[in-house]
């Protein structure tokens, strides 16, 4: 039966005239998709996320820390910053190449599969890293990697999922990052206590998960004839999506950019405001305040999970996303702008459960709200890389910002009253997007 809920823009760019043949890897998705299917998507994101995220917070400055302890902090964000900019290009780059891809094997597989077994090599290098130049070598290798196959993951859902089934679908798709740190903390911290161990657990996972994921997903094959061809002034210009002329598209963007900006602001610094602002050292003494966020990232964690499932099957019943999206977004803007001005520790850990309240449900329908803006069929991967760019961005830009306003203001009120307005604007901006419902 004909999906009759695709969004008017995606029906009109994708070739659906009667008697006009269209490729099936080209074709609005319509096909149920099992929960077991939904779950291994999530599964997948999740493994490539905890070969990055984890890794970043936890393996990858002590291993930094170790060969040059004085210069440490320099060190981590020079090898960090040119991790973050090769991730950004390779998924950008991977998502409009995979869109071309016309291999016997889909076009999302081939990318899984190089991205996966190069990530699983750099993941064995960064567990023996000899010294600070092929630990750098090998983390930029490896988000670049890793980037090659979260370009082939974010395409899946609009390739492959019905827009009925599109909000479920993606809060498993949202929750893998936020619970793919919490896995790394529990799997580096408690469970595995050497770096190099730690890294070979991380790859085995990534490596078997990603196996059965590739074995058993759909991917149909596009055919030669229907791949335009590659010119490279015509295909670097097509990253330059007019906001006048797609302005759902720009609308989504800014939104979800802004967002993320509020959300990267508040955990680039939220150590140092449970150790500074909260006092967590003095309030319980002889814990650190690693501690205390590790109690506040279970209990976002927590609640996310919750709210995340649950509206992305209420948002997919109702066939409604935009006041999904407000309604997250102003719970984060309403929960940063409470930091603003709590110091109490009971009360942040309250805070902390209506922050995944919004973050959950934010992760969930923006995601399938963003897979029902895209330009054309034919560029799934592309657009998704683009919006992609509106949740990478603000973590390259939100520590500087907020050092600036730290440094300037010395408090933390003005800093997370600027992070609940911008997530304040992401809710209003969500108004003027008209394809979708």
């Amino acid at each position: 039966m004909q999906d009759t809920t695709v969004s008017n823009q995606e029906t009109s760019l994708s070739g659906g005239d009667e008697g006009i043949y269209v490729p099936e890897a080209l074709q609005i998705p319509t096909r149920t998709v099992a929960l077991s299917m939904q779950l291994l998507i999530g599964a997948a994101n999740l493994v490539v996320h905890l070969s990055i995220l984890p890794v970043s917070l936890l393996l990858l400055p002590t291993q930094v820390a170790a060969f040059d302890p004085v210069h440490k902090i320099s060190n981590y964000g020079f090898v960090a910053t040119l991790g973050a900019f090769a991730a950004l290009l390779a998924n950008l780059f991977a998502g409009a190449l995979s869109d071309r891809t016309t291999s016997r094997l889909g076009r999302r597989r081939p990318w899984l599969i190089g991205g996966t077994l190069a990530g699983g090599i750099m993941l064995a290098v960064l567990a023996s890293a000899p010294n600070a130049l092929v630990l750098t070598l090998a983390w930029t290798l490896l988000q670049a990697c890793l980037n090659l196959v979260l370009a082939a993951l974010g395409a899946i859902v609009p390739d492959q999922i019905p827009v009925r089934q599109r909000a479920t679908a993606s809060a498993f798709v949202g929750l893998s990052a936020p619970v793919s740190i919490l896995l790394g903390d529990i799997l580096i911290a408690v469970l595995v206590t050497s770096t190099s161990l730690s890294y070979y657990t991380i790859m085995g996972l990534l490596l078997i998960v990603m196996l059965l994921f590739v074995l058993v997903m759909r991917d149909s094959v596009l055919p030669a004839a229907a791949a335009p061809p590659l010119h490279i002034r015509s295909f670097l210009t097509s990253f330059w999506i007019n906001p006048m002329r797609y302005p759902d598209f720009g609308w989504t963007w800014l939104t979800r950019f802004l967002v993320y900006l509020s959300y990267n602001l508040t955990f680039s610094y939220l150590f140092y405001y449970v150790q500074d602002a909260l006092h967590y050292e003095q309030l319980f003494p002889g814990q650190r305040a690693s501690q205390g966020i590790a109690i506040l990232q279970l209990i976002t964690t927590g609640t996310s999970l919750i709210a995340a499932i649950s509206s992305g099957v209420l948002s997919d019943r109702l066939q409604r996303r935009k006041v999904f999206v407000m309604c997250a977004s102003t719970f984060i803007a309403l929960s940063l702008l409470s930091l603003a001005f709590f110091r109490n520790w009971q009360e942040v850990k309250i805070v902390a459960a209506f922050l995944g309240i919004g973050l959950g449900s934010y992760f969930a329908v923006d995601n399938a709200l963003a897979t029902q803006v895209i330009t054309n069929t034919s560029v799934r991967g592309k657009d998704m890389s683009i919006l992609n760019i509106a949740n990478a961005l603000p973590a390259a830009l939100a520590p500087t910002i907020g050092a600036i306003i730290l440094t300037i203001v010395h408090s933390y009120t003005p800093f997370f009253v600027l992070a609940g307005i911008l997530a304040s604007l992401g809710a209003v901006l969500v108004l003027p997007i008209k394809s979708v419902r």
